[in-house]
């Protein structure tokens, strides 16, 4: 392992033929940065962005799909779980961490964003 090599995302049943899929219809070929995001209204969570990898990016291939992650977001989040939720009224990605970073960690689910 590198030392740039994020040391674990997981991916649970279903998450990575998900994000492959929503990738492919979009017509995308780069990463998946994971990041921290606000939404004004709560703490903060884990989300999902399509981006390109930094010098100082961490980063891990897991099935055929390259997330990547600051240093940073690594340090305070830890190993990453991503699964995919679709049932009636939620539909989208959930990512826990670790060390969650906020008390609503893995309730809200998220879309990638482009």
């Amino acid at each position: 392992m590198s030392e740039r090599t994020i040391p674990q995302v997981k991916l649970e049943s279903g998450a990575g033929q998900a994000a492959s899929r929503f990738l492919n219809e979009k017509g995308i070929g780069r990463p998946l940065r994971i990041d921290l995001r606000f939404t004004g209204c709560c703490d903060a969570s884990l989300g999902l962005r399509v981006d390109d990898i930094s010098e100082s990016d961490l980063y891990i291939v897991a099935e055929g799909l390259i997330f990547v992650m600051d240093p940073e977001v690594y340090r305070l989040a830890g190993e990453v779980t991503i699964a995919y939720v679709e049932e009636e009224g939620r539909k989208g990605f959930m990512l826990t961490s670790e060390r969650p970073v906020s008390e609503w960690e893995g309730f809200g689910v998220s879309d990638i964003q482009v």
